[in-house]
């Protein structure tokens, strides 16, 4: 057997305790947190606080174990494990300031290869490979060797200095505020990391740990390609890292329930003519109506032009110019200067059908565009800013009846985050997000995963279908 810690956390001769368990019904996982604060801090902060959501404890510190317990009774219930699996938990501040800061983040404490019951030459996580022995392969009754999960999380959030404005909801009833984090679903994403929902491999420059595949790696699927992450060269990982919305979990288990999970139709672009004729990756408007089933629309392109140097920013109302140019057409306009929805309704107030809004910054797949405007009644998306150039470079060598024609629509025959075989997409942006790509779903799926790499308004705690994907994807990995 090949053992290998990935010790982000060391405390010699610290003292510890477990502040939380879970013991479900039988053959059910028992998750115990072991509290590694110094007295006063994080998890033993004194600070009052008021019972909130489900919530019972009267400190702070009292409400983050709660969180942390329910969180492990959750999991605990939904996997099954004859060997306890151990979590070191802090919650002491982290760095921080006003505007930027370290919320926090959980992964595998220790890693085993070449165990019985593992495949051979293939890192597991710790908890699932000491589930699938049947022991504690690590046997150094110090949990700060022989942990499985750590998790660590900023006791300052909340506080003046560190994030203003934001604070994390100790509620468990998944009614947090806008301006607050849900600690549940935040826990139960991070848990979700410890428990094996990541990729030992280095997904920036596509080396294995130690010279070995995760098992991970033996279920991301890249279709371009036509290998698993486990069969490629180096270099041939670093591509897939970096090719948005093409890699794939091809796991059965995930396959299988997406259909029970994602929403029917993915909102799509094709441009015909001059010489383009495909798809492009979009953003979708968080205002105005939805690309949705009802909407088809089919209309020459034409750009904004307002700017000297031959931009269209849209911020004003258009001249007669531009607004004879988009009339009854799919406007293209770049971003920048004023928000989405003033574009978009300077746009529609000329006539447009519909807009596509350029990026001005490198990198793939588009985000969506953000905003409210009740009185936008036409669909807009974000192309990224090479699509965009090469759609505004398309409309200008165009003769004036022969533009290029943009087709807006919703693909019923894909899932929303996943391919046409219902492989759900992973998280591969360009470029590189090192913490985010490849250990996480796409941000595409609809409705939102937990393990999408960013926090979602509304997340539901939820791990098991029909509301979400995490759990069936442990499942394919052995769990």
């Amino acid at each position: 057997m090949i053992t290998e810690a990935l010790h982000l956390l060391r405390r010699a001769g610290a003292a510890f305790a477990v502040c939380a368990a879970s013991i479900g019904g039988a053959h059910a996982a028992t998750i115990e947190v072991i509290n590694i604060d110094d007295p006063g801090v994080g998890f033993n902060e004194a600070t009052p606080a008021a019972p909130v959501g489900g919530n019972p404890g009267t400190t702070l510190g009292e409400q983050r174990q709660f969180v942390f317990a329910f969180v492990a009774d959750f999991w605990g219930r939904r996997l099954r494990s004859d060997v306890p699996i151990q979590v070191l938990a802090t919650f002491a501040p982290l760095d921080c300031d006003s505007t930027s800061g370290v919320l926090g983040a959980a992964g595998a404490y220790n890693v085993f290869a070449d165990f019985p019951n593992g495949k051979p030459g293939t890192w597991y996580p710790g908890a699932l490979a000491n589930k699938l022995t049947g022991v504690k392969l690590e046997p150094d009754p110090n949990p700060f060797v022989s942990a499985d999960i750590v998790s660590f999380f900023n006791g300052d959030i909340g506080k003046p200095g560190c994030l203003d404005g934001l604070s994390f909801y100790l509620g468990v009833d998944g009614k947090a505020a806008p301006n607050q984090i849900d600690l549940v679903t935040t826990v139960l994403h991070e848990f979700g990391h410890g428990l094996g929902f990541q990729t030992f491999t280095d997904d920036a420059s596509g080396e294995f740990f130690l010279g070995l595949p995760s098992i991970f790696d033996d279920f991301l699927f890249d279709p371009a390609q036509r290998k698993t992450w486990s069969a490629m060269t180096d270099a041939e990982r670093v591509t897939s890292a970096i090719t948005p919305r093409n890699l794939v979990w091809n796991g059965k288990h995930v396959t299988r329930d997406a259909r029970k999970v994602l929403d029917r139709g993915t909102p799509e672009l094709f441009v015909a003519g001059k010489g383009l004729n495909q798809f492009y990756m979009i953003g979708t408007a968080e205002f105005g109506p939805p690309i949705d089933q009802r909407t088809f629309i089919a209309s020459a392109l034409a750009r904004v032009i307002d700017q000297p140097d031959g931009r269209g920013l849209a911020c004003l109302p258009l001249d007669d110019t531009n607004a004879a140019a988009v009339a009854g057409k799919v406007a293209v306009v770049d971003r920048g200067s004023c928000a989405f929805t003033v574009k978009v309704k300077n746009a529609q107030l000329a006539g447009a059908r519909a807009v596509i809004v350029a990026d001005n910054a490198p990198g793939t797949p588009p985000p969506n565009l953000a905003g409210v405007d009740d009185t936008i009644s036409i669909p807009s998306v974000r192309v990224s800013r090479d699509d965009g150039i090469a759609i505004k470079t398309a409309i200008d060598g165009a003769q004036k009846k022969k533009a290029p024609v943009a087709v807006l629509f919703e693909n019923q025959l894909k899932l929303a985050g996943a391919d046409y075989l219902q492989r759900v997409f992973m998280f591969t942006p360009n470029p590189n997000q090192p913490g985010s790509s490849v250990s996480h779903y796409d941000t595409l799926a609809t409705p939102n995963l937990l393990m999408e790499p960013f926090l979602n308004d509304g997340q539901p705690i939820a791990v098991t279908p029909p509301k979400d994907l995490t759990l069936p994807l442990l499942q394919d990995i052995g769990w």
